[in-house]
């Protein structure tokens, strides 16, 4: 039986806690004190869809303590439906993010310790964390059939049991005729090999009616079937051939193009900003462009909406906090249309 189509828009994944600091330029040694919020690209997302106005809901698993509690609590704040939302009980640790901000267009690299220097940046914390412990039988079947859209972080197809989740999800989402939306959503950490990365990534890519990601993310999926190809269209040609009807491909200060399946190619381009971090911009593309795809606006339209949503972000030290309403989105868009006509 199909279920009413309620919700828009579902994101599957983590939700972590994100630590930011509160200061520019300078060193976790010299950050007094940081700002906390839900972090993790698909909370980012969906806490950005419920901004903007859609009907959005959760589906992923945190720690039963007071992160746990805090991320629960603040989703009902913000009127994400959080019926999909597990908690875990075997005392793992959620997922953590702390940032600092030495330079704007440092902030976005992984601080390692593969090296005998200190390393600066965004320091995460995901080993056996609980989102990634989530199971297929945790799976909210009639969440996925009353959305129209489910969007699923790459992230958590990188190790089992989440691996397996993800893909009840998408079978689920085949079954109640719930587009799928795949954000790449590539971090090294907790796949075996970018072998197996990249051949994951094409098989639940392969399953998508949309996909999103940057060209670097592109190149990972690519890497076991395309090695030597940088060529966007020829990226997307691939996967519109497998059945996906849009591919956005986000190519930094060179916009973004969106391939459809009837051969149409569109661009964006970005507005110029002076960026204080580049983490978190990703997210914010993501949360307008679905806004614009979900509400029937032109692809057009959602792409300059996800950039002028992504410019915002970028001016301020935060992530899903720094995602604008659809007021604050709607006027920047229009204040820099000229610039968004790549």
């Amino acid at each position: 039986m199909q279920l009413e189509k309620t919700i828009d828009i579902v994101t599957v994944g983590r939700a972590g806690i994100d630590f930011n600091t509160t200061i520019l330029n300078a060193t976790f040694e010299n950050v007094p004190t940081f700002k906390k919020s839900i972090g993790g690209s698909p909370a980012n997302i969906i806490q950005g869809t419920a901004k903007l106005g859609l009907k959005s809901g959760f589906i992923g698993k945190v720690s039963g303590d007071g992160m746990g509690e805090y991320i629960l609590n603040e989703f009902k704040k913000q009127n994400i439906d959080v019926s999909g939302l597990c908690i875990d009980k075997t005392g793992a640790k959620n997922c953590l993010a702390i940032t600092e901000i030495v330079t704007a267009h440092g902030s976005g690299t992984y601080a390692s310790d593969n090296s005998s220097e200190f390393h600066h940046g965004t320091y995460l914390y995901r080993e056996k964390t609980a989102d990634m412990l989530i199971t297929p039988e945790d799976i909210n079947e009639d969440l996925i059939a009353k959305s129209k859209t489910v969007l699923l972080s790459g992230t958590a197809f990188s190790a089992n049991p989440s691996r397996d989740a993800m893909f009840k999800v998408m079978e689920y989402a085949k079954k109640y005729n719930t587009k799928i939306v795949i954000d790449i959503d590539y971090r090294p950490f907790g796949w075996t090999s970018l072998e197996e990365a990249s051949e994951c990534y094409q098989k639940i890519c392969n399953m998508a009616d949309i996909v999103l990601g940057n060209r670097e993310e592109f190149d990972v999926v690519e890497h076991t079937s395309m090695p030597e190809n940088k060529d966007n269209a020829k990226s997307a040609e691939a996967l519109l051939k497998m059945g996906a009807e849009i591919v956005i491909v986000k190519d930094g200060a060179k916009g973004s193009d969106a391939y459809l399946k009837d051969g149409k190619i569109i661009s964006c381009g970005v507005i110029k900003t002076d960026i204080v971090k580049t983490f978190g911009s990703g997210d914010a593309y993501a949360a307008g462009f679905m806004y614009g795809y979900l509400t029937g606006k032109p692809i057009e339209y959602s792409m300059q909406l996800g950039s002028a949503c992504a410019s915002i972000v970028l001016t301020k030290i935060d992530c899903a906090p720094a995602i604008p309403t659809l007021k604050a989105a709607e006027e920047h868009r229009k204040n820099h249309e000229k610039e968004l006509l790549k």
